[in-house]
């Protein structure tokens, strides 16, 4: 019996072909093997393979996915001993946000100096204005290093930050707000006992890149399609009604889909809002699938892979991703192929460190979609200002600075500066890749919406390929190399 005494890691274990076990492809052991794997708080022995130490984490299904525990050693005995099982490490995607300033180390004092408690408050709409609560504040003592602290503000808009007393003048302080507000960014900032932070409120009626190159939607587009947002749930909103929301996290309960970060609120409402402001599909049918578990970094392969799968299952025309960071990864890879195999598409952000497209976005069956920003379309002042990159192309547009970049990219669409909704009926500003992608799968859906041809024919692999070819075909050149852009700026 292999020793226990390695560090464990995850992974997943997959039937030898699809989600659950097709006797054309698996042997009755594996089959047998695979139902006894049931989660369970203490490990087990598989004793018909010398006896195997493993815990069950988590199961899709009886005879399906499963997501367990066990040191490599174990793993590559178990991939040896049971040929008929895919033994694929377990991977993690976080929301692909645009990067931000980040306090990444403590700041030290002079001598035995300790740090000591400075209270931030960030309001909107002047010295006394409205408190803004949900509000991350980061104070930089040496930007170039990442020294300093950060926080949230509280329901008084207040955060307490543990900085050296010496420190009388901060060179970075920053404020990005979840609601309410624009974020910005401070230099050379003298600290108060209470120093206030004023932001710009937001405004729904402000003239976003997505307002400035798309206009106002019309509150019918979109009928008839169904599209998923796989991400860290969705509302409650009065603007967003969902008509099916699952958990797919496989340890947390099937209707715990609600968000709880914001993020894919925001991404819902940028494709399916309707109320306050508009998405650009307003009238689409609007799933949600959670793959974000409470208080946990990072989503696994093993719930983006059952999230697609449900998606497929449950009709969806259009998949959107706003995630990615993580390794290529077979099982997530089987999930899109199945969904272009079944008249859907997967619409995926590409990432948003100025490298190569990241995974899932690259997959060869994705639509990965690059961000774009309108210059000056955010208030005075605001940091949307630093991810502006030359040369600007038509209606004043420009790839943003943290946008992933390479063949992979199929299209653009607005992420810089774009408003939304949040979770508990408010609204807020993102940029990313993560923003882009909603916008170009809510372009998608009205397209879709419009060819009622294309929307009836049958669920197979050649009407994922005319949707996409649809996609291209509408796509409008900005004038960047296609590496940026892809066929250009998402059009319906």
């Amino acid at each position: 019996m292999p020793s226990t005494s390695h560090p464990f890691s995850r992974y997943l274990l997959l039937p030898t072909a699809g989600f659950v076990v097709h006797r054309d492809y698996t042997s009755a052991a594996t089959e047998e093997l695979l139902r006894r794997l049931q989660p369970s708080q203490t490990e087990s022995v598989l004793e018909a393979f010398g006896g195997l130490p493993l815990r069950v984490v988590a199961s899709a299904s009886t005879d399906g996915t499963k997501v367990v525990e066990m040191s490599d050693d174990v793993a590559a005995l178990l991939q040896a001993q049971a040929p008929g099982l895919r033994v694929v490490p377990e991977q993690r995607y976080y929301p692909a946000r645009a990067p931000r300033l980040q306090a990444l180390e403590k700041p030290s004092g002079q001598g035995d100096e300790a740090p000591a408690p400075r209270t931030f408050r960030v309001v909107t709409g002047g010295p006394q204005g409205q408190p803004l609560s949900d509000c991350m504040v980061v104070v930089l003592t040496n930007p170039n290093t990442g020294t300093g602290a950060e926080g949230t503000t509280d329901a008084q808009g207040e955060v307490q930050l543990r900085l050296p007393a010496s420190v009388k003048q901060a060179p970075l302080v920053a404020a990005y707000p979840l609601h309410g507000g624009w974020p910005r960014e401070w230099r050379n900032v003298t600290l108060e006992e209470v120093t206030t932070l004023e932001l710009t409120a937001l405004q729904l009626d402000f003239a976003d890149a997505r307002r400035r190159l798309y206009g106002e939607p019309s509150v019918d587009h979109g009928a008839g399609v169904k599209v998923a947002v796989i991400d860290t749930g969705v509302g409650p909103h009065g603007d967003l009604p969902v008509a099916l929301g699952r958990n797919t996290t496989l340890v947390e309960p099937v209707d715990q889909w609600h968000d709880e970060e914001g993020h894919g609120t925001h991404v819902a409402g940028v494709i399916a809002a309707r109320g306050n402001l508009l998405g650009e599909a307003p009238q689409v049918v609007l799933h949600a699938y959670r793959v974000f578990e409470s208080g946990v970094s990072g989503a696994s392969n093993a719930s983006i892979r059952e999230a697609i799968r449900q998606a497929v299952l449950d009709g969806c025309d259009i998949i959107n991703m706003s995630l990615g960071g993580g390794g290529s990864d077979v099982a997530i890879s089987e999930a899109i192929q199945f969904a272009r195999l079944s008249g859907a598409v997967c619409v995926v952000a590409a990432g948003n460190d100025g490298g190569p497209v990241s995974f899932p976005a690259n997959d060869p069956l994705s639509l990965a979609v690059s961000a774009l920003g309108v210059q000056g379309a955010w208030p005075e002042g605001a940091p949307q200002e630093r991810h502006v990159t030359q040369p600007l192309g038509r209606h004043d547009t420009f790839v943003a600075r943290f946008s992933n970049r390479g063949m992979q990219v199929r299209l653009a669409a607005p992420g810089v500066g774009i408003v939304s909704t949040i979770f508990d009926d408010r609204y807020g500003v993102m940029d990313g890749t993560s923003m882009a992608s909603p916008v170009a799968a809510g372009v998608l859906a009205r397209a879709l919406a419009s060819a009622r041809e294309l929307q009836a024919a049958p669920r197979d692999a050649k009407r994922s390929e005319a949707i996409l070819r649809l996609a291209s075909e509408r796509a409008e050149d900005l004038g960047f190399p296609a590496t940026l852009q892809g066929r250009g700026l998402a059009r319906s």
